[in-house]
């Protein structure tokens, strides 16, 4: 009986760490760019930065580089990477 117990504390407990980590991300990719590109996606992020965005790079599908921004804050990163389009 004590052994039925144990086994169900620890399925308790997997299933607690599986419900938080729940692979939400905070993050959410805007921009993706090519290996040639990587450039752009630096000077992207440090516009970013200067307006209060935070972000961050990440490695993409077939050696492309992702610039995420945290979920919060998309509707404002995207219109702050069409002005830096503009600029540009």
């Amino acid at each position: 009986m004590e052994v039925l117990w144990i086994i169900l504390a620890a399925i308790a407990v997997i299933v607690i760490i599986a419900v938080l980590t729940g692979g939400k991300s905070r993050w959410q990719p805007i921009k993706s760019e090519g290996p040639s590109r990587t450039e752009r996606i630096d000077r992207l992020q440090a516009y970013l930065k200067a307006n209060g965005v935070k972000s961050k790079t990440g490695a993409g599908a077939a050696n492309t580089l992702q610039l995420k921004v945290r979920k919060k804050d998309v509707d404002r990163a995207k219109a702050l990477v069409t002005a830096y389009e503009k600029e540009i």
